[in-house]
């Protein structure tokens, strides 16, 4: 009944306020839809800006900054943006461009030496214009476990990229990455003279007025107005979480901000780079950035986006006509949706503070699809709601099935204390598991969040129960040599944000002791 009420209410309240094809006027309809869109998706809070024109027809926040807390959301609460972050730095690279400190087809290893790819022909040939369109070789968001949290800095995740094996040809098929986008980063530093962060907030927050918008954890903790992000843990309770610390991956994730300063993003990447007439990209590198650069579609039904391809830090899809400019973002309990019709000057962001809805690919979508007209985009809108809908149920399904599958009355091959040691991957470093109490412990030595407690589930295999509400459950499995003693061990983990454990070849360290001579 609920989402019943909630289609026909969308059908009826946004043709209200959509005035004219190419047109739009708000009133309290889209307030009044966008309430119920809170309910039904259970959202803690968000906030939403829609410009058209060079004009802010719509920026407001709705809910609360933190679950169960009496703290309203405004038009100036920061949120995270997540992987929208990942745009600017293709913009602090035009503008160096323009400058003739950079050319898109720079090779990497011109500006930073010590870059170097598992590969050695991919190494000495890849330039910027690789970075920034997802086509070096490597796995759908390949290294992961090096900044997840990690206490590794930026050139030390380049500096152990080397061991990570490619999934297919260089600049053959797209697989979206982070990682990066760090390597960007430090392309601009190596010609310049300060820090990729100090680039981005003098050349493009300060003249394009986005004071609110912060890049460091030591920002966003001076910030009085900021939105806790929020989860569902393993019993499906939705709670708050500690912000993240994402200084490593900032040029790929990092950025917070609000629905009032993204919209004066959206009024710049609409008006081609230009802000109060002063124009701080080129022409011909902006239109660079905006220009199909791989063959990149990344959804199927219902969007039908089969030509959809990525240009620098944006996918760029051909709609009946219009060009559809787009980035979603999402970190550990916050997502972002921003969607641009770039030739009718047109922009919507969605920005929330839970990773469990929704509501920034239902909202952005179904007014979208309003706006044009296109029932693509309204069935996307609540294919999501849906989805949303059902994800509690898929969730104990599968848990289910999984308990199914264990195998009872089995019994690990040797005692809790032959399990322990020191393990290492050559990329990674060294992961200990130790004996706590009557159990035993996993923690990796850089990245404190995977720390857990292992529980015997069959045979060698045990549960890891980690520690962090985020990092949903996972399993491990022991490996042996010929002589039955303990040699590695694999991860079996899903559902975590960024990050593959499967790219980790896990063994135990020799002993001095073994060692031959």
């Amino acid at each position: 009944m609920m989402k019943t009420k909630a289609l026909f209410l969308l059908f009826t309240t946004l043709t209200i306020f959509y005035e004219s094809f190419g047109q739009f006027t708000v009133n309290d309809s889209l307030d009044q839809y966008i309430e119920q869109l809170v309910i039904e998706l259970e959202a803690p809070g968000f906030g939403i800006s829609i410009v058209q024109d060079g004009k802010v027809i719509y920026s407001k926040g709705f809910g609360t900054r933190t679950l169960d807390k009496n703290e309203p959301v405004d038009a100036n609460t920061l949120f995270a943006i997540g992987s929208i972050s990942k745009s600017f730095t293709p913009i602090a690279i035009a503008m160096l461009i323009d400058e003739g400190k950079l050319s898109w087809d720079d090779k990497v290893i011109k500006h930073i030496p010590y870059f170097q790819l598992y590969d050695p022909y991919v190494t000495n040939s890849i330039t910027i214009r690789d970075l920034l369109t997802h086509r070096s070789g490597l796995k759908w968001t390949s290294g992961g476990t090096l900044w997840y949290h990690s206490d590794l800095d930026r050139e030390e995740i380049i500096r152990r990229m080397k061991f990570l094996e490619p999934e297919s040809e260089f600049r053959y098929t797209p697989a979206y990455q982070n990682i990066m986008f760090i390597v960007a980063s430090k392309v601009v530093e190596a010609v310049i003279d300060d820090t990729w962060d100090n680039f981005i907030r003098e050349r493009i927050f300060k003249p394009l007025g986005m004071n609110n918008t912060v890049i460091s954890e030591a920002e966003r903790k001076l910030s009085k107005n900021i939105a806790s992000p929020h989860i569902k843990d393993q019993d499906l309770n939705k709670i708050a979480i500690e912000q993240e610390k994402l200084d490593n991956i900032a040029p790929a994730g990092s950025f917070y901000s609000s629905a009032n300063d993204m919209a004066k993003y959206m009024q710049f990447i609409l008006n081609n780079g230009v802000v109060d007439n002063d124009t701080l990209v080129s022409p011909s590198s902006f239109n660079e950035i905006l220009k199909p650069q791989i063959h990149f579609p990344i959804m199927g039904e219902p969007l039908h986006n089969e030509f959809t391809s990525y240009g620098f830090g944006w996918f760029l899809t051909p709609k009946n006509g219009d060009k559809i400019v787009e980035h979603s973002g999402g970190v550990d309990g916050m997502g972002a949706n921003l969607v641009l019709v770039k030739n009718r000057n047109f922009g919507i962001t969605v920005l929330s503070n839970a990773s469990y809805t929704t509501i920034s690919y239902a909202l952005s979508y179904q007014i979208l699809g309003e706006y044009l007209n296109d029932k693509e985009y309204l069935n996307f809108g609540v294919f999501a709601k849906e989805y949303f809908s059902q994800l509690d149920d898929i969730t104990k399904n599968d848990r289910a099935e999984l308990e199914k599958s264990k195998v009872n009355n089995t019994q690990a091959s040797l005692s809790l204390n032959e399990y322990t040691g020191i393990y290492t991957d050559k990329m990674y470093g060294d992961i200990s598991i130790g004996m706590d109490g009557t159990n035993l412990k996993i923690a990796f030595s850089h990245t404190p969040l995977f720390t857990g407690k292992l529980s015997h589930w069959h045979y060698d295999t045990f549960e890891i129960d980690w520690f962090d509400p985020r990092v949903p459950n996972g399993f491990i499995t022991f490996s042996f040599d010929s002589k039955g003693n303990v040699s590695g061990f694999e991860l079996d983990q899903s559902n975590l944000l960024d990050v593959d454990f499967t790219e980790l070849e896990i063994t135990k360290k020799m002993n001095t002791k073994e060692v031959v001579h």
